[in-house]
């Protein structure tokens, strides 16, 4: 976190949280009370202090301030580019621990050991073509329908990552798993 934040924090330690005001979508676009925030600056200092409590709450603290932020998917979003991948907030991934496809056919990544990242749609055709079965054969129509009926595995090849295997399982459950609350409350 910047360093004026801490210094607010200090000085205002009983400032009220926010709840429902900042959001973040499927595709890492920041929304403040539903409109997309566009302005570089803003975004750069949401970024840099953007991260999740011990409930599971993902949260900007501005200044003294907590927001916490309404999850669309995930409290990080990944982006596949050049080769090498990125969360939304500039974080480089190095270190992927599983890779899952919910029925909607969205895909999620387990980044940095730990962070629930959903894999932004702009690169899924590039992020398909990574997975493989165990003998490196790449995915296709087929492969698909075997896959989905538990019959094939494939895992997500995404040098130099080790392979991990790709995992049917529904959003809620990722949740649960990650203990990420996507609508976080005030405490009661």
């Amino acid at each position: 976190m910047d360093d004026s934040v801490l210094a607010a924090m200090a000085k205002w330690p009983n400032v009220p949280e926010v709840f429902g005001w900042l959001s973040l979508d499927a595709r890492g676009q920041w929304r403040l009370r539903g409109e997309p925030l566009n302005h570089p600056a803003m975004l750069a200092f949401i970024q840099r202090n953007y991260t999740c409590d011990r409930q599971g709450r993902a949260y900007f603290q501005n200044g003294p301030q907590r927001v916490y932020v309404t999850l669309e998917a995930a409290p990080y979003i990944a982006r596949f580019r050049q080769g090498s991948w990125q969360l939304h907030d500039g974080e480089p991934v190095h270190w992927i621990g599983g890779a899952f496809l919910t029925p909607d056919g969205s895909l999620f990544i387990d980044a940095n050991r730990g962070k629930l990242a959903g894999v932004d749609d702009h690169d899924l055709d590039v992020v398909l073509a990574l997975l493989r079965t165990r003998q490196g054969q790449p995915l296709d129509e087929a492969g698909w329908a075997h896959w989905l009926a538990g019959e094939v595995e494939y895992f997500l090849h995404s040098p130099p990552q080790p392979p991990v295997r790709l995992e049917q399982t529904g959003l809620d459950a990722l949740h649960e798993r990650f203990r990420i609350q996507p609508n976080p409350q005030a405490d009661q």
